[in-house]
């Protein structure tokens, strides 16, 4: 959770019930520039806040100071080594409590073959799961078509090309859905050379078994990597339902928890 010295603030550590004094404690905090702890007994069910919450927990929060003097750290190095890590600890601590050292996963990386309309919703899922998003189209006009929405980077790049223009290796996970034989035939080839663990195909088996034979030994390299027809089957009609498959299978498949 992000809070600033006028009391907003992004995030939640709760369902909600907490965050207000969390952010109105992170104004002294912010001042003094000295890190605190504070613990919520939430173990009866009387009234905490005005809020009869039930928890039946106890929670015990660490408030840290991220300043400019100090370089915003200890985030900036940890956004650092996130660039580079798909995981990283930091060391958490206040006069008060040693929290021992949190590991900070780095965000899913997803990169989504094809800019078509169907695209759109499953950008605005993973956006909002805080995945870091790109979108490659071989067609000028779903590219441009999506540039506008701030949501992805988006990027106009040959099927062929894609591994030249992107490090393949920084990805999670890829999901080819242009929705062009000739195009995704060609994704999966360079795909198939390189290590991203998680590649999803839009479409039913008949055209996934058709693209396979038709790439020859390069299918081969993909066994165990491709999930074609990509999606958990939940149910649902139309690229929203579609979008939410494919994001529920990527969040269970790279669940933090799993």
């Amino acid at each position: 959770m992000l809070a600033n010295e006028r009391g907003e603030f992004l995030g939640m550590l709760s369902g909600g019930c907490l965050e207000g004094d969390l952010a109105e404690r992170a104004k002294g905090v912010i001042v003094s520039g000295v890190a605190g702890a504070v613990t919520y007994d939430l173990q009866a069910d009387d009234d905490v806040f005005g809020l009869g919450v039930g928890c039946e927990g106890t929670l015990k929060i660490l408030i840290q100071p991220l300043t400019a003097g100090a370089n915003y750290e200890p985030f900036t190095s940890l956004i650092d080594a996130l660039e580079h890590a798909p995981q990283a600890e930091m060391a958490l601590a206040s006069a008060e409590s040693d929290f021992g050292v949190a590991r900070i996963m780095a965000p899913l990386r997803l990169l989504v073959l094809g800019a078509g309309q169907d695209a759109e919703p499953l950008i605005t899922f993973a956006v909002a799961l805080g995945w870091e998003v790109a979108v490659s189209d071989h067609r000028p006009a779903s590219v441009a078509r999506l540039e506008g929405s701030g949501a992805a980077s988006v990027d106009c790049v040959p099927a062929r090309d894609i591994a030249s223009h992107f490090d393949l290796a920084r990805y999670d996970a890829v999901i080819v859905m242009s929705h062009n034989l000739d195009a995704d035939r060609a994704y999966l080839s360079v795909l198939a050379d390189g290590f991203v663990e998680f590649i999803g195909l839009l479409g039913p088996p008949h055209r996934r078994d058709r693209l396979l034979r038709e790439i020859g030994a390069a299918a081969d390299k993909l066994e165990n990597r491709l999930r074609g027809p990509v999606g958990s089957q939940i149910g649902g009609r139309g690229p929203a339902a579609i979008a939410l498959e494919i994001a529920a299978e990527l969040q269970a498949h790279f669940s933090f928890d799993g």
